[in-house]
């Protein structure tokens, strides 16, 4: 069979992901594997009407498809990411549909998920046949257990493709657009109280985003900065170098790092605009939240609030809002709110009470307890940190220690002690059943103090 590699790593030959593809070609030296470097070579793919019709024909010509990239910022890296927009622009859907599509990635299993999920529905939406996909940690193909596994997955691959297997789509089309956003209520102006608010967008004259964009900034009045992120002058997209690993410093020399400090860090309240582009935003907003790994592991909006206006369908768009939410949450951040273009959400009122909201939760300091994203991402970042990755992340190892991030085993020693003597002492059946008998009072008791330290709070706040 022809299987078509669709390689999304900037890194070319070079990239993680592809050696997991070179031991699949050794493996299945009956098959060809044609590799298409949409990642590495996405400018030329852009520009250059011969690359691009080669491409198209070694899809076109291909018997399956295998998106094989590596996991940049909880999605495909930028240039990937533009390379899927230009199959919309140019109506190139043709050359990929019926074909049969798995998909291969390499991470550190960090939001490996949201990639998997936006790599779906691109194949549903192209009429594709998507298989399943592997997702690889970068240092599994050492592993023999997990070479029998690729192996397995590659077959059913293969096999799903010999048989002519249906496959059901799973994510439903997305809705047409509705007609663009504009403003039908005069917007009341909302009282920052020193706080600094900033709008980043990408929006285009003329466009619903902007008129949203507009009206925030009209909620906010005076105190609020409007950037597009084209005044970044990016020179172009993670490179997946890891150069800035030492001391949090970018390969490129261009305006982000001076963009950055300018809009992003001094920011009080930060709020991001982006059009919806297929199942995601703009590969442009792609390659700036990629480019922003330069602050590698440390939270970069810690203690903002951080809040989206996004045009298009975002209801319909799960794994989207799961990507926001998470951006906001594994940063520092508290998410205050997320605001849509789409019929029937009264958007002025909803601007509005974005503003509102942001600020009040702004003065107070609020951001939200961790849910499991949080909880498991940092887990995630701290092992990999410490495992290994700390040899070359050094400005996130120094960091990790200055926050007291390295929290295993927990440094609780009076815990570790009562922990201890309680589990000695449920060895005995007696205080076992004791125990289990009235286990609902043991596990309210240690809170009781809390509650009773909740009339002081109380006290507080009616003095204030």
């Amino acid at each position: 069979m022809q299987i078509a590699v669709i390689s999304g790593s900037p890194k070319g030959e070079m990239s993680v992901t592809l050696q997991y593809v070179r031991f699949l070609e050794e493996a299945f030296p009956e098959h060809t594997f044609s590799v298409v470097h949409a990642g590495r070579d996405i400018r030329s793919i852009e520009r250059q009407g011969e690359a691009w019709k080669r491409l198209l024909a070694t899809v076109a010509e291909s018997d399956g498809v295998l998106w094989a990239t590596p996991v940049y910022v909880m999605l495909v890296p930028a240039q990937l990411k533009r390379f899927i927009e230009l199959v919309g622009e140019r109506n190139a859907g043709d050359a990929f549909s019926g074909k049969y599509a798995a998909c291969l990635t390499t991470s550190i299993h960090y939001f490996d998920h949201t990639a998997h999920a936006y790599l779906h529905g691109i194949c549903d939406d192209l009429a594709m046949r998507y298989v399943g996909f592997c997702s690889a940690h970068m240092e599994d193909l050492r592993k023999e257990a997990f070479q029998e596994q690729l192996v397995l997955f590659f077959s059913d691959f293969l096999e799903a493709i010999a048989e002519r297997r249906p496959v059901q789509r799973e994510f439903p089309p997305l809705p047409a657009s509705p007609a663009p956003y504009a403003r039908t209520t005069p917007p009341a102006v909302v009282e920052t109280r020193g706080k600094r608010v900033v709008i980043l967008h990408d929006a285009e004259p003329g466009s619903g985003l902007a008129a949203m964009v507009g009206g925030l900034a009209a909620c906010y009045g005076d105190s609020v900065r409007v950037a597009h992120i084209r005044d970044a002058a990016m020179k172009g997209a993670c490179l997946g170098c890891c150069r800035c690993a030492f001391e949090n410093t970018c390969v490129y020399d261009d305006g982000f790092l001076a963009f950055w400090e300018e809009y992003v860090a001094p920011a009080d309240i930060l709020v991001m605009a982006g059009t919806v582009r297929d199942r995601f935003l703009s590969a442009a907003w792609k390659q700036f939240f990629d480019r922003s790994f330069a602050s590698g592991h440390i939270p970069a909006f810690k203690r903002k609030q951080v809040a989206y206006l996004v045009d298009g369908p975002l209801g319909h768009l799960a794994t989207l809002r799961e990507v926001l939410t998470g951006l906001a949450v594994m940063e520092g951040a508290n998410l205050a709110g997320i605001v849509t273009g789409e019929p029937g959400g009264e958007i002025d009122a909803a601007l509005h009470a974005l503003a509102e909201r942001s600020v009040r939760l702004s003065e107070r300091g609020y951001v939200a307890p961790a849910t499991f994203p949080a909880v498991a991402g940092h887990k995630v970042f701290r092992d990999e940190i410490w495992g290994g990755m700390r040899a070359i992340f050094k400005a996130d190892d120094r960091y990790y220690r200055q926050h007291g991030l390295y929290d295993f085993p927990t440094r609780d020693y009076q815990q570790r002690i009562i922990t201890r003597a309680t589990s000695l002492a449920m060895a005995i059946p007696s205080v076992r059943r004791d125990v289990v008998k009235k286990m609902p009072s043991h596990m309210i008791r240690p809170l009781e103090k809390a509650i009773e330290s909740s009339r002081v709070l109380a006290e507080r706040r009616s003095e204030q």
